[in-house]
């Protein structure tokens, strides 16, 4: 697919790239072949969780799907990410997903915490990043594997 709307306009073509390799990746976790599919970044909408990573900013966004060859949504939902330092890695994955079963639709993922799967690829730099509430990206403080791994090490919020 090649027009993108607003927010995924502004990642770059070494953003896109890693932001699709990270979500294709997530979707094997849900059990999805992914060899033919393509994203469809035609109409996301932006959900207000930003940052800037190599060559553009990347938004959580709702509304992103990936599409056959004929052009048949796959999977749907919105995604969003972990970059807990201008110099920590990005990790970007499905929050929310529903992926196509037969005819019909079969919600994937419904919870709006970090995955298990996703949570166990970060290094412990990211997990302590974090768990902190007052930096860069605060947004996943209260999440519960975080707030129980801040809890495993005697960390203090």
């Amino acid at each position: 697919m090649s027009k993108r709307g607003y927010p995924a306009s502004e990642m770059g073509p070494q953003l896109l790239a890693h932001v699709e390799q990270e979500l294709l990746e997530d979707l094997h976790s849900y059990g999805m072949t992914t060899d033919t599919l393509v994203f469809d970044w035609s109409n996301p909408c932006e959900e207000g969780h930003v940052t800037r990573y190599l060559d553009g900013q990347l938004e959580d966004m709702s509304g992103v799907s990936v599409v056959d060859l004929s052009g048949r949504v796959q999977a749907r939902g919105w995604i969003d990410f972990v970059h807990g330092a201008a110099e920590a890695p990005l990790f970007v994955f499905w929050l929310y997903l529903d992926v196509r079963h037969g005819d019909g639709w079969r919600r994937a993922k419904d919870d709006p915490g970090l995955p298990a799967h996703v949570w166990t690829r970060l290094p412990d730099r990211s997990k302590q990043l974090c768990a902190t509430s007052d930096r860069y990206d605060a947004r996943w403080s209260k999440d519960p594997l975080v707030t129980a791994w801040r809890e495993a090490h005697r960390l203090v919020e």
